[in-house]
């Protein structure tokens, strides 16, 4: 029996398309060992119905399809007819970045592009300190982007936006434009979206073409999942920090009072240029697990939160005075190294599940990973969602990290995701798939209806958009039909879904729609 996407994929003009490609000097192989390397590495080759190359192009989410054509372009011109002509047969198209996305973006069971090879210029990065600005192209590494501006500026200058991953994670510019990251300097600097200048973009004509804040493209392509544009190289302004700025670490028992003194940070508007926070009820594990009050120290102590936090000595110490003055916390200056070593843990939690303190046995699974909300509320939160996992037969999660004062005060942005049985995703425990699904969507539906939360406050929506917003889906499949946005394989897939439901029930099927569409993915 067929899956959608094989019906959905096997109903496409492959073979009238694969014609014109070819007179147009590309090659078709079904297996890398029959092509030659110098083809490999031309950009000419195609890839066409490959298991094993269709399964090494993943990203985190565990939300994948196989897609029949692989096509990794050397150059804008290769990647320009292939666009040109997916389009023309109406073959739905993805673009694949660092591969690093929780929400199966590129996703696809018709054509993925990985740009990961691809360049515009002879230079990836050029830097002009003297207009305080950088130019990057697609491909290049955030992590990178943050090293060489630290470095040629002698510390005057940042790399105004540093996703936590892109320090363990191979982020790439143009994956970093498409979600509209932040990261660890968000609390004061905001996303990308507020750093970028302009962005050399192709269209789904194939046309390229320079944008602007002002160009009316611009907020459909900064956060929009590649789905009307692809991003080929942008400048972004650097920003320039103040000089002698302090470095500190927070730290206690109790996490209720612990967030009523985030709260108070927040309402205070005391926004360091980094504040990043961890938390367990039972211990945090790694370095900041062995933290302890300095005069008394205690095998009783058990450190359940830390907050990091870097900036003007006065801010810093508003910050630390504020937190005293409404939670029981112990703190400490750091050193420069000290401070590195923290934040090198604290990036390592974004790929960390923990369920007891010797658990490995469970996999992390996102969905409604970013929960966006006011510090005070989240006790609350994070006891109903693990009320939700308990009752569905999952474990509670027993630790959680985020941002504080996520993009200049907007909330506490708190990391928290499914821990998922490793066995659960074998291919004959088709029930334990739908279990997953079913509580993504409670949980996601529970957070909006008891708390307003939004789901995919942070991290690129992917299908996610599609599966939840009836308005977004109108938009994209008119500007689809216009000519202004690329086939969409998620859209066919929710489309298909429906149409198939819609003729069973005359209810209401949205919950049922999101849940299937979620499994077609897993399958």
């Amino acid at each position: 029996m067929l899956s959608i996407s094989e019906e959905l994929q096997k109903k496409l003009p492959w073979q009238a398309f694969i014609d014109v490609m070819v007179k147009k000097g590309f090659q078709f192989a079904k297996s890398l060992t029959t092509t030659e390397k110098n083809l490999l590495n031309s950009g000419k080759i195609i890839i066409v119905d490959n298991d094993i190359s269709s399964g090494t192009i993943r990203d985190p989410s565990l939300l994948s399809l196989k897609p029949y054509i692989i096509f990794r372009p050397r150059n804008e011109d290769q990647l320009r007819d292939f666009v040109i002509q997916s389009q023309s047969f109406k073959i739905p198209i993805t673009f694949a970045s660092g591969k690093t996305g929780l929400s199966g973006g590129f996703a696809n069971f018709g054509a993925l592009v990985d740009l990961e090879a691809m360049h515009s210029d002879s230079e990836q990065i050029i830097l002009d300190l003297s207009q305080k600005k950088v130019y990057a192209e697609q491909s290049t590494l955030v992590s990178d982007l943050i090293k060489v501006v630290n470095f040629e500026s002698k510390g005057r200058y940042i790399f105004p936006v540093q996703p936590a991953s892109s320090f363990k994670l191979p982020v790439r510019v143009g994956g970093l434009i498409a979600s509209n990251a932040s990261g660890i300097t968000s609390g004061k600097l905001g996303a990308a979206i507020e750093w970028i200048i302009d962005m050399r973009v192709m269209l789904p004509n194939g046309e390229i073409i320079a944008i602007d804040r002002n160009d009316s493209l611009f907020e459909k392509i900064v956060g929009g999942n590649g789905f009307y544009g692809i991003v080929l190289s942008a400048n972004f302004r650097l920003y320039q920090p103040d000089v002698n700025l302090e470095e500190a670490i927070l730290f206690g028992e109790d996490l209720t009072s612990a967030f009523n003194g985030l709260q108070k940070v927040l309402d205070a508007r005391i926004l360091p240029l980094v504040s990043e926070f961890v938390t367990s009820p039972i211990k945090l594990p790694g370095e900041f697990g062995k933290l302890a009050p300095a005069k008394k120290q205690s095998e009783d102590f058990k450190v359940n939160w830390a907050v990091l936090i870097k900036g003007r000595r006065n801010i810093v110490s508003n910050f630390i005075k504020t937190m005293i003055g409404e939670c029981a916390c112990y703190w400490t200056k750091l050193t420069e190294e000290e401070y590195q070593k923290y934040m090198q843990e604290r990036s390592s939690f974004a790929i960390l599940v923990q369920t007891s303190e010797d658990d490995t046995n469970h996999i992390a699974f996102p969905g409604f990973e970013d929960i966006l909300s006011q510090p005070k509320f989240l006790p609350d939160i994070i006891n109903t969602i693990n009320s939700i996992f308990t009752k569905s037969g999952f474990h509670k999660v027993i630790f959680g990290y985020g941002h504080i004062n996520f993009r200049k005060g907007k909330g506490l942005l708190l990391h928290m995701r499914l821990p998922v049985p490793i066995h659960y995703f074998y291919r004959e425990n088709s029930e334990k798939l739908l279990q997953i699904c079913k509580t993504v969507y409670e949980v996601i539906f529970i957070l909006k209806k008891e708390f307003q939360i939004q789901y995919k406050a942070e991290h690129s929506s992917g299908p996610f958009e599609i599966w939840l917003n009836p308005h977004f889906r109108e938009v994209l499949e008119e500007d689809i039909n216009q000519g202004f946005a690329f086939f969409n394989p998620h859209l066919m897939i929710y489309n298909h879904l429906k149409e198939e439901l819609k003729r069973k029930s005359s209810e209401d099927i949205t919950e049922e729609l999101f849940i299937l569409s979620m499994l077609a993915y897993l399958n």
